[in-house]
């Protein structure tokens, strides 16, 4: 058989023939073998550039480092040697081949070195160090005679090859008889008679225990991946200097053997590392576990709630069995007893276990170096220190390794607490052998770190840290809870739209809507056609032209008539020619699908569902009514803010600061919403006094009731501009948000209070702090839950002018004028050239634009605007929408009296007389 370099041109051949015959081929090219060769080159040039810097700043070379070397160097010249022979072949055919025949000699003599350094090297694994024996030495002899044979052909020998049998040269890679003799013993002697003893010798050390448990793991990887189908591909490539039919195919298996030892050298080497191959590194690499997240922290508030040891050990277990699936009876917490618990010993006490005997016999009489050792790692590891033993030796690890196996300990974790050890977790040795992954170590660190704070808390009795902690837990109760109260209200709406799950169905041809079923009237209640600057009708309109443009799907989520939030999706159906548009109510999914990909945080997730389902989050669309990205997630900042009962600083404009306020307390369900405006300095302490209240024994005059006691506890004290404050006031209010106990001006009562704390500032406090006029304690304590408000200068154009649209929708409560009164392109930049700096400054800005318009076009501005447009408390929005007739409602009434506390300002909000309110309020007993 005849390879050549193309397609065969036979018709009588099959279609699957033509494709084999072609694969076949395409491997036996010249072009593809050094495309292969190139790549095996330049694996073997990586991976010696990764260890070679490693053995060489190992405090000791060892002998495998250097055999290792030998092995990649041998198969780099083959690989090296192929990339010139297949580089002659296929650019310089024409040129003299003596001196590529030359090479090939010198490769056999590195091939020969390349599986000797192999065989030592296999051995060299399984010793500490490696002694020459008589077995080798005839080895090296009979290797280096194999060296001289190729070489001396390679430079001695002057014996030239004629015209006639360059082609066969060429193809074979030899030069004589005698060459392909030596050639076919080389390689009997290789496979055979150097890599087979050293394979049985490093079998029979397998079997040994004293060999570390993951230089055995490293043994077995070597053998079972790579030297077994390593001899399998060199046996298979022998056939061509024994079997002369095999020679047509010696390209084809060239090119399969050298892809097939590529994938299994990255497999094997991937492997190896994995387990400290050679020492390179102290641990296994990291691999990403994201459960542990969820299960520390329910861990870690259960450390939070011991209160005796025992339950620390209970827990300890408990850690354990769900982070790394270790048994209950393998792993063991013991205490350490301090200084003064050994004084107060008594007969009572229980007795040490014998493990414990042994630990602290330990612990009493080893050397300081044992102890800078154990400290230093932090972590001992039976397995990982024998392992690194064998190679580095030393006193303390062999100590080390012997008080291990004395308590059969597969991992020791002590527990340091004020750099002292004070408690201590044993592994006990598992059956079978287990590897740990340095991000598995770090989690056993930090278990150790927050239990070694749990165990001074029990020692100590600190009640400043429980007082903390307790504060900090019910505040994750408050936000958990209403959480739990948002996802409710979520999936009650989407109950609610199940009940009507229709879909419904139009179809779009020739520039007419045509309804498909009952569903889709009913869904979208206007004739789509002849109201056409109805907001549906635009948005079914856009996304019909936008099908037939581009004929791709496209959904999206608007509202019907009725404010209810609705799905349209719309595909292309090329055969008829037509758009096809289904609209239903959107499930979860549909929500969340379309703006998840806007989020910063993706696991924010559920707040986006809340912001687009609930009452809160609809607050919040109609504060901010914008769906871009940027003050997307300012507004789901603001839902986190608002259903938590932490202090907080507000960052934002000062026309804005009160209706994020008021809307922060609103959805917060408080009651009352206290303001203090500072527009100064503080002088006497007179906010100190008017907060905290102050030591009668400082007070020469009876002075009013603090405010956070008068205050009731589901009330939200706003202090605007908070950088106003004395030093020693912020001081207080900072000791206040952290413990939730407040102490009155130079005393040192402490008195609770459940006040909320909203503070805002137009001053930069980090720089305050640095100059020493902010308190860096109440930084502290607002810096986390800080809400800063987009500037409105630096807003992308389409993100404001989404946030302009909004505007005037919700300023146009009727439909039939929306298209009219809307702002055009041109109105819409004479805005962003002059941009407002909050959101109230552009609502007013928009509302005159369209109050213009109104007059302009005669239509008027009670039967076009809606009178809530202006209000930005939520309490009060359904009442200024009533008008008069909110003077019926006792309970609008009632909240009313209750935010003014005036008959005539109630009867100025309302647009009626004095009298009026007058007369209600005395029915209802407001007087």
């Amino acid at each position: 058989m005849k390879v050549s370099g193309g397609i065969s041109s036979n018709k009588e051949v099959m279609p699957m023939g033509v494709v084999i015959d072609f694969f076949t081929q395409s491997l036996a090219s010249a072009e593809f073998l050094l495309s292969i060769m190139c790549i095996a080159f330049a694996a073997k040039i990586y991976f010696v550039s990764y260890l070679l810097p490693r053995g060489v700043r190992k405090s000791c070379i060892q002998a495998p480092w250097f055999l290792l070397l030998g092995v990649m160097i041998g198969a780099m010249v083959n690989d090296c040697t192929w990339i010139i022979k297949l580089v002659h072949r296929v650019f310089f055919s024409s040129c003299d081949y003596s001196a590529v025949i030359t090479i090939i000699r010198i490769d056999w003599a590195f091939r020969v070195l390349q599986y000797q350094f192999f065989a030592l090297f296999l051995e060299s694994l399984t010793e500490k160090k490696l002694k020459l024996t008589f077995l080798h030495t005839i080895q090296l002899l009979i290797s280096g005679s194999f060296v001289l044979y190729f070489l001396y052909f390679a430079f001695l020998d002057d014996t030239l090859i004629d015209m006639a049998t360059q082609a066969q040269v060429q193809t074979l890679g030899v030069l004589s008889r005698l060459d392909l003799l030596g050639m076919r013993y080389a390689l009997f002697y290789m496979c055979i008679i150097l890599v087979i003893p050293s394979l049985f010798f490093a079998a029979q050390k397998m079997r040994s225990s004293s060999l570390p448990f993951l230089l055995r793991k490293q043994l077995r990887i070597f053998i079972t991946y790579l030297l077994f189908p390593f001899l399998t591909i060199e046996f298979f490539q022998m056939s061509y200097f024994s079997f002369y039919s095999f020679r047509a195919y010696f390209y084809h298996t060239l090119g399969i053997s050298t892809l097939a030892l590529l994938v299994i050298t990255h497999y094997c080497i991937k492997k190896v590392l994995a387990l400290r191959f050679l020492n390179v590194t102290t641990s296994a690499p990291t691999t990403n576990t994201l459960s542990f997240i969820d299960e520390f922290k329910n861990t870690l508030e259960a450390l939070s709630h011991a209160t005796s040891t025992q339950e620390l050990g209970h827990l300890t277990q408990t850690f354990f069995k769900e982070a790394f699936n270790i048994s209950l009876r393998k792993a063991t917490f013991y205490m350490r007893m301090s200084v003064t618990e050994k004084k107060q010993e008594s007969a009572l006490a229980e007795s040490p276990t014998a493990i414990q005997t042994l630990i602290e016999s330990y612990m009493s009489t080893h050397e300081t170096c044992v102890c800078d050792f154990i400290a230093k790692q932090k972590i001992i590891v039976y397995d990982e220190l024998v392992f690194s033993n064998f190679y580095d030796e030393s006193t303390e690890k062999k100590s080390i390794i012997a008080f291990l196996e004395s308590i059969n300990a597969e991992i020791f974790l002590p527990v340091y607490t004020k750099q002292k050890m004070s408690a201590y977790i044993i592994i006990e040795q598992q059956n079978q052998g287990r590897l740990y992954s340095k991000m598995e170590f770090d989690q056993m660190l930090i278990f150790a770190s927050y239990l070694g704070t749990s165990i001074t808390l029990i020692r100590n009795k600190n009640v400043e840290s429980l007082v903390l902690q307790e504060k900090e837990l019910r505040e994750e109760l408050y936000l958990k809870h209403q959480e739990i109260n948002q996802y409710k209200e979520s999936l009650q709406s989407f109950l609610r739209s199940a009940k009507q799950n229709h879909v419904g169905v139009l179809f779009y041809k020739n520039r007419q809507f045509i309804f498909g079923n009952q569903a889709a009237k009913e869904l979208i209640r206007i004739n789509v056609n002849q109201e056409e600057g109805h907001p549906i009708a635009r948005v079914l309109k856009k996304l019909a032209l936008h099908i037939e443009a581009y004929k791709s799907p496209q959904s999206l989520i608007t509202t019907d008539v009725a404010g209810n939030k609705i799905m349209i999706t719309a595909a292309p159906n090329l055969e008829h020619q037509t758009t096809l548009i289904t609209v239903h109510y959107p499930d979860i999914t549909d929500i969340i699908t379309q703006k998840i990909s806007l989020l910063n945080d993706q696991s924010s997730w559920d707040y986006l569902l809340y912001l687009e389902t609930t009452r809160a989050g609809k607050l919040i669309e109609h504060l901010i009514p914008s769906p871009g990205e940027t003050l997307l997630n300012f507004k789901i900042d603001l839902l986190k803010a608002a259903l938590s009962k932490k202090a907080l600083v507000l960052e934002a404009p000062e026309d804005d600061q009160l209706s994020l306020v008021e809307l922060i307390h609103h959805v917060s369900m408080r009651e009352t919403l206290h303001i203090l405006t500072l527009n100064g300095q503080e002088h006497r302490f007179e906010t100190a006094i008017k907060l905290f209240g102050i030591n009668p024994l400082f007070s020469l005059k009876t002075t009013p009731e603090p405010l956070l006691k008068k205050l009731q506890s589901s009330a939200t004290l706003f202090i605007k501009n908070v950088q106003f404050l004395s030093l020693e006031t912020q001081e207080y209010l900072a000791e206040y948000i952290r413990t939730g106990f407040y102490r009155p001006f130079k005393s040192d009562q402490r008195i609770s209070s459940s006040v909320r704390i909203i503070c805002s500032t137009s001053h930069n406090l980090n720089l305050g702090v640095q100059e020493e006029t902010f308190s860096l304690a109440l930084l502290n304590s607002l810096k986390k839950p800080a809400l800063s408000m987009p500037s409105l200068m630096t807003l992308a154009e389409p993100e404001f002018n989404s946030l302009i649209d909004g505007f005037s929708l919700q300023a146009i409560k009727t439909e039939t004028f929306k298209n009219l009164l809307e702002l055009t392109e041109k109105e819409k930049n004479k805005l962003a050239l002059n941009r407002p700096a909050s959101f109230r400054e552009l609502k007013t800005k928009v509302h005159q634009i369209l109050m213009q318009k109104s007059k302009k076009h005669q239509i008027s501005a009670e039967a076009s605007f809606d009178p809530a447009y202006e209000v930005s408390d939520p309490d009060l929005v359904e009442a200024v929408r009533l008008g008069k007739h909110a003077l019926r409602d006792q309970k609008i009434m009632g909240l009313l009296w209750h935010k003014f506390k005036s008959q005539n300002k109630i009867a100025t909000f309302l647009g009626v007389n004095r009298s009026s309110v007058n007369r209600r309020c005395k029915k209802y007993n407001l007087l």
